[in-house]
């Protein structure tokens, strides 16, 4: 306790020597941040003397720097009272006029002051410079809705560009555009439009750059060709008229390939006259487009037919339904086919098929069907086709072999019938291999015993098909499930309470396994969900419990392994003891019982931590724990809370327990000597004032007016002295406890 209160002795007398000699910057007042700051700005901080002594002029160095150049030093040249503060300026002047931000570093210095650490302030300076707008460049001419471009401000100095903004009504109204960049892409500009940039100046008034104009001239229109006509073969002449232009044509244009090429006429007029066409002819006219793109017009189509014969069909055949699909199609030399026909009743009504090829395809037909073509004449007759005929035969319905089955292996008998047969048994089939391979059965009746049958297999008939391919009836399958081996459970076993224990079952054959326990020596069990597995770790084990594996396989009846039984070996029961807190530096003695023999973890603050009352000093709050264990090799444990309290913390006790015993027997409140002045009130339960302490010493002992207060509940109010800080709470008063 002597060597605590030294320490503080020392603490306050060497702060009481470092505030006498302390100078230091309360604040700063220029220069600050601007629009064209000069080279001869005053550097103005207001000084403090942070102590209780008298500092004389010229002890008192006041210095300064901007942007970490050459340094200026000035001393003060007044006496600085005790406490008082002087509003310094600099005589020589600081050089702020250079565009863009500057640091100011601005110390005090004096022999003796050892803390430096409120000697400087430092703070940054904007200057900024008057902006010079420039302009946009360029005005230009683009084609309406159809362009593309850059404008860039150029003659641009200082500030920040903000948006650029554009006028579609000769700079009435202005809209913004979201770009700081000092350049702008414009594209498809639909109207007259100006375009200037807006410029923060920061500091410095804000400018508005110059304008330029974009001038957009309105999309030509290519006018439509009239005339266009369907001729026949050397009947081709006539003329085509260009209308509704709004520009002069460069050139006609045609194409006898639909557009694949195209060859230029030499002709400016809107007329143009064909003469004589032998094949059917695109025309289109080039017009001027000015500052936009030359555009065509539409196209006129002169169409020419020729005269053709009567196309003949290839294709007839005789097909089976299953393969009823083919091409009909035309020989020679025909016109453009306007469409297919069919027929299902031998030509007595057609059916019209959207196709203008020179072949039909026919898929998967169910009936004998005719086909024709229709080629189109236009201004010659159109022309009908020979007919092809498609003959289809019937494909015989596969028979049944009726519903498949699951049998256990030890019990298998049944005969398979096949019904629905329309066409005579080649043969049966099996397959053990789902259906990868087959295997030949000796019998075309319409039936077969599988009495014998030893594994699961699948069965088929082959069925002749006559004038369609042979094929198959559907397919049975006969499931043979085998009989389950549940597998042999290892040993019984002795476990600690509350542990697990993993249990293995070795040869068992089954599709599904399942886990089951019992807790009444076997008079009732449960299954345990998600148990199919062979290795199984168990449930925290409290109590003697069976266990056994149910063991199943299709339909056969399941199998039961042998029980085993797990024993519960009793936990020792472990006392750590009770709470305790203390103060730093302070030692407590543990209590510890239970089991043959015991270990506390952690073990570094412990004087021995392998016997059952260790002495602990701990630094800082620890949990101790206790582990025992008995003659079983089953562990118990058991956990203890020392709680330190840190010397200096300032820590209201809220119990006082007036036995004589030198703990507790007055209100203590830790670390209040280092806080003087902390004042207290106690209150009972009807506000009534007890007592009070403008200086609390940790003398209150629970009495009012020298008597002894009743055990029960008080209410205190602490001021924490030299702090604005207020605690309120209750306040527990007992005796001989």
């Amino acid at each position: 306790m002597v060597s605590r209160y030294l320490f503080l002795l020392i603490i306050t007398a060497f702060t009481f020597m470092t505030r006498a000699q302390d100078v230091w910057l309360q604040n700063y007042f220029s220069p600050v941040s601007g629009c064209g700051l000069s080279n001869a700005e005053t550097v103005n901080v207001l000084v403090n003397n942070n102590s209780a002594v008298v500092m004389p002029s010229n002890t008192i160095t006041v210095s300064y720097t901007v942007d970490g150049g050459s340094l200026t030093d000035q001393p003060l040249s007044s006496n600085l009272t005790p406490g008082a503060s002087w509003n310094f300026s600099f005589s020589v002047k600081a050089n702020l006029s250079v565009c863009g931000a500057h640091i100011v570093k601005v110390w005090v210095s004096r022999p003796g002051d050892l803390d430096h650490l409120n000697d400087t302030v430092q703070w940054t300076v904007q200057n900024d410079c008057q902006i010079v707008p420039g302009t946009v460049t360029s005005n230009i001419t683009v084609c309406q809705g159809a362009n593309a471009g850059i404008l860039s401000l150029s003659g641009w100095l200082y500030g920040a560009i903000t948006s650029w903004e554009s006028s579609a009504d000769g700079g009435t109204t202005w809209i913004p555009i979201a770009n700081t960049a000092p350049s702008y892409a414009y594209s498809n500009v639909s109207q007259d439009t100006r375009y200037h940039v807006q410029i923060d100046g920061g500091f410095c008034p804000d400018a508005t750059s110059g304008y330029a104009t974009i001038t957009t001239q309105a999309l030509p229109v290519a006018g439509t060709i009239t005339g266009g006509d369907s001729l026949c073969e050397n009947e081709a002449s006539g003329a085509l008229n260009l209308t509704g232009n709004t520009s002069v044509p460069v050139q006609w244009e045609y194409s006898a390939n639909n557009g694949g090429t195209w060859t230029t006429v030499t002709n400016t007029t809107t007329i143009y006259n064909y003469v004589s066409l032998t094949t059917s002819t695109l025309y289109r006219v080039l017009v001027d487009g000015g500052v936009c793109s030359d555009l065509y017009s539409d196209t006129a189509l002169i169409y020419v037919d020729p005269v053709y014969p009567q196309p003949v069909l290839t294709g007839s055949d005789s097909l089976c339904i299953t393969s009823a699909s083919g091409v009909v199609s035309a020989t020679g030399t025909f016109g453009s086919v306007l469409g297919w026909e069919s027929s299902a009743d031998n030509g007595a009504s057609w059916n019209a098929i959207s196709n203008t090829t020179g072949a039909q395809d026919y898929v998967n037909l169910t009936q004998t069907t005719l086909y024709r073509m229709i080629t189109k004449g236009g201004q010659c007759p159109d022309v009908v086709s020979d007919t092809a005929i498609i003959y289809v035969q019937g494909l015989p319905v596969p028979p049944s072999l009726g519903a498949s089955d699951t049998l256990c292996a030890n019990a298998v008998t049944g005969i398979l019938n096949l019904a629905g047969a329309g066409t005579p048994v080649l043969s049966w089939e099996s397959s053990t291999d789902d259906g990868n391979s087959w295997n030949p059965v000796s019998n075309t009746t319409t039936f077969y015993d599988y009495s014998a049958q030893t594994e699961t297999t699948l069965y088929r008939v082959s069925m002749e098909g006559i004038f369609c391919p042979d094929y198959y009836s559907d397919t049975a399958v006969i499931q043979i499930d085998s009989v389950p081996q549940a597998g042999v459970l290892n040993q019984n076993v002795s476990v600690c309470e509350g542990t697990s224990k993993e249990l293995h079952l070795t040869g068992s054959v089954a599709d599904s396994l399942f886990w089951q326990y019992s807790s009444d020596n076997g008079a009732t069990w449960q299954t345990i969900p998600g148990s199919d597995m062979t290795n199984y770790m168990t449930f925290p084990i409290n109590g003697n419990v069976w266990f056994q594996v149910l063991a199943l396989n299709g339909v056969c009846l399941p199998d039961t392994s042998n029980v085993v039984m797990i024993t519960m070996l009793p936990t020792p029961i472990a006392n750590a003891g009770n709470d305790t807190t203390i103060y730093q530096g302070e030692s407590v003695t543990l209590n510890g019982s239970g089991g043959v023999t015991g270990i506390w973890i952690p073990g570094a603050t412990l004087s021995d931590s392998t016997v059952s009352n260790p002495v602990a000093t701990p630094a800082v709050s620890t949990e101790y724990v206790y582990y025992v264990i008995n003659t079983q090799g089953c562990i118990g444990s058991d956990s203890v809370l020392i709680e330190v309290l840190d010397l200096v913390e300032f820590n209201i006790r809220n119990i006082i327990t007036a036995n004589n015993d030198n703990i507790n027997d007055t209100w203590n409140i830790t670390g209040v000597e280092f806080f003087p002045m902390t004042e207290v009130k106690i209150f009972n339960q009807y506000g009534k004032l007890l007592y009070e302490n403008s200086d609390y010493k940790n003398e209150w002992k629970g009495d009012y007016k020298g008597a002894r207060l009743p055990n029960g509940t008080y209410y205190y109010v602490v001021l924490k002295g030299g702090t604005e800080e207020e605690y309120k709470g209750t306040l527990t008063l007992l005796g001989n406890e």
